[in-house]
């Protein structure tokens, strides 16, 4: 057995998304009582995989190369929290079907690599503010933030003293 890596299928936002998301966890952390992400780890997990075996590498950087391209837009109007882990939240009033529907076909594929599904509903946030004591004031982010999403990425979450570095392995962008 090698050394398990723990990863994460996840989509990155475009650069106008990265930082209005940026500004308001800058916003919002002296409110919530916690410190705004690093405006380079904002993400959406679609697929949290966990420790997985470095033998299982390869087929998933497979997998994540053939997915098919992605053309797609999230509208985030909403702030919530995750008052356990203490999260300050941004994602959408509405539901999206185009992201549902992405993360329903990456769980159907990964187990067929014998990944199991969460037995939860997929709820798309970014994370904005970790250790935050309290919710936003607000339920609403200051204005709506529209995201394109055009790759999917296999990504490695490496823990150290400075909290979370995160390493894109694999993604579906054309490689030519």
């Amino acid at each position: 057995m090698t050394v398990p890596r723990r990863l994460f299928f996840a989509l990155w936002p475009d650069d106008a998304s990265r930082r209005a998301l940026a500004a308001e966890a800058e916003r919002l952390a002296p409110q919530c009582g916690g410190y705004p992400l690093p405006a380079e780890n904002m993400h959406v997990t679609l697929a949290f995989l966990g420790n997985v075996d470095a033998s299982r590498l390869e087929a998933l950087v497979d997998l994540t190369r053939a997915w098919p391209a992605l053309n797609g837009e999230w509208m985030l109007d909403r702030l919530g929290h995750f008052p356990k882990p203490r999260i300050v939240w941004a994602g959408s009033q509405a539901s999206n079907p185009a992201l549902l529907a992405l993360d329903a076909e990456l769980w159907q594929a990964l187990t067929r690599h014998g990944f199991t599904a969460p037995q939860r509903d997929f709820t798309p946030h970014v994370s904005l503010v970790r250790q935050a004591d309290r919710a936003a004031p607000e339920s609403r982010l200051s204005a709506p933030i529209r995201w394109r999403f055009d790759h999917l990425a296999l990504v490695e979450s490496q823990l150290d003293d400075g909290g979370s570095r995160y390493r894109t392995l694999a993604d579906n962008r054309s490689q030519e």
